[in-house]
């Protein structure tokens, strides 16, 4: 079965129409599918417009009603966490990824693919709002995280199952499910898509969203290389540090009893103090880093389902 996950916020103008075209395209391609449309807690006629979807009796679709406005990351997450699909395909609901290209992506996955991410070749946004953001955030992504992905941020992608089964992504992560799957051991590939332009209402990303995203980029690659083990950072801050107070302190010894030279007001005597106590700070912070990453972050500390709305036979 081929699992369709649309997190929609506030597209109230695009729902009818890409559900549409979404299910022609899964009827004519012979797939056999379920669609789930995730409401991450819209304020418009949205969920009206979905209920009334239900109401004509569509068997294959499902609405995931979160309580409140959650975000991307969290409406993606209940929604992978609720599909039955063996093949997992997302798609934003602002009508500008092209369900046609839906049967590329699963064409795509292989024994040795388990990610196909869109690539919006040609796309068709405002170039100082959002395509250059994006160049610069794409090219930041490459260098840092060493995978060759030219569109992380393109929402038009397929998966295996076991690829995001139990994944739980915090606020932004989304944007870098394509790192996070890579960093787990998963095999990516990446196809052309067509990109167009919006149905109908205004897009909720702008320069706003490259800063947030810079900021979680360093976050993640941190989290890549330390997340398990942060004590391997801090001990190396902690170790860099007594080692200085050690050299310095011998430095001193060495200028009193060697020099004779009074040491009592030297400003290396300071530094010697506090780079001490920082350094047992850091080891400390490290251990403490341990104990935390022990814990599990829980589904509920990411989203609040309300209710999960579907056909039902009278």
């Amino acid at each position: 079965m081929l699992s369709i996950v649309i997190p929609v916020f506030n597209e109230e103008e695009n729902i009818r129409l890409l559900y549409t075209e979404l299910k022609e395209v899964l009827i004519s391609n012979s797939f056999d599918y379920e669609i789930i449309f995730i409401d991450d807690g819209s304020t418009d006629n949205t969920f009206s417009e979905l209920k009334s979807i239900i109401e004509e009796g569509e068997k294959n679709f499902r609405v995931i009603q979160l309580r409140k406005h959650f975000g991307k990351s969290a409406a993606l997450t209940a929604g992978f966490h609720n599909t039955k699909g063996k093949i997992i395909v997302t798609l934003d609901g602002d009508g500008q990824d092209n369900p046609h290209d839906i049967p590329l992506l699963v064409e795509a996955l292989t024994d040795d693919i388990e990610i196909v991410c869109g690539w919006r070749y040609k796309r068709h946004d405002s170039f100082l709002f959002k395509k250059f953001p994006s160049k610069i955030y794409n090219f930041l992504n490459r260098l840092f995280n060493r995978m060759n992905i030219h569109d992380s941020g393109c929402t038009l992608r397929a998966y295996r199952r076991e690829a995001i089964a139990e994944i739980l992504l915090l606020d932004g992560d989304h944007r870098y499910l394509p790192a996070i799957l890579y960093n787990k051991g998963f095999r990516l590939a990446e196809v052309k898509v067509n990109h167009r332009s919006r149905f109908g209402g205004k897009s909720k990303y702008g320069w706003k969203r490259l800063f947030v995203g810079l900021s979680d980029l360093f976050t993640l690659r941190f989290l890549f290389r330390y997340g398990k083990r942060p004590i391997r950072l801090f001990f190396k801050i902690g170790f860099l540090f007594l080692i200085t107070t050690l050299a310095l302190g011998i430095y001193l010894l060495v200028q009193k009893y060697a020099c004779n030279q009074v040491i009592g007001f030297h400003p290396l005597l300071l530094l010697i103090i506090l780079l001490g106590v920082s350094g047992f700070h850091f080891l400390l912070m490290g251990l403490l880093s341990e104990l935390i990453v022990r814990n599990n972050i829980s589904p509920s500390s990411v989203y609040n389902i309300k209710e999960i709305h579907e056909h039902k036979e009278k």
